[in-house]
């Protein structure tokens, strides 16, 4: 009964995340989901999370949960991933852009991150759709562009990010592995 329950709450989930009929509203200044998005698997569409969710969490089996939450992400299966963007990452970053800007990221989706094109990318990061850093310095070049959505970044963004995939952030910790060109692509 209780895997009966979780799907619900998984499906519901899966279908109010990532709606394939509705098109993305951007935020301004932003071309995310413009182009191509190109990377690592990670997003998932609805059918393939709650196909995994019905299946008992993806390729782990009956005592693996959605997501496979105890499971390192490099570790993870692609229906993994999927589930646990859309399980995790996905309300997290929702409420977190949202409440910095509510009207810019008010229809915030998996395609804001990963493009229009996600699914014919295989969910593939950086996106090619989002503004582009300078390699170098890309911290500068994102303050030069705007100093408001650079500083959210660093300071709220890529450390929850990080640690949703269980890295450090690059500029927290010497050793940080999570950083801007995760995302962004390089110009």
């Amino acid at each position: 009964m209780r895997n009966f329950f979780l799907f619900l709450g998984v499906l519901g989930l899966g279908f109010a995340a990532c709606e394939k009929s509705t098109p993305t509203t951007t935020p301004p200044d932003d071309t995310a989901g413009d182009s191509a998005a190109s990377g690592d698997a990670t997003a998932g569409d609805t059918a393939a999370t709650t196909d995994a969710a019905a299946e008992g969490g993806g390729d782990g089996g009956a005592t693996t949960e959605p997501g496979a939450p105890g499971v390192a992400w490099n570790d993870k299966t692609f229906k993994q991933r999927q589930e646990y963007m859309g399980i995790v990452v996905l309300p997290e970053m929702k409420k977190m852009f949202q409440a910095h800007d509510g009207g810019a990221f008010g229809t915030f989706k998996c395609q804001t991150c990963h493009g229009n094109d996600m699914q014919a990318k295989n969910f593939k990061m950086p996106n090619d759709g989002i503004y582009p850093l300078n390699p170098k310095d890309p911290v500068k070049g994102a303050m030069d562009y705007d100093k408001k959505i650079t500083k959210f970044m660093l300071d709220e963004v890529t450390p929850k990010m990080a640690e949703m995939l269980g890295e450090k952030a690059m500029g927290k910790d010497p050793a940080g592995t999570f950083g801007c060109l995760r995302c962004h692509p390089s110009e």
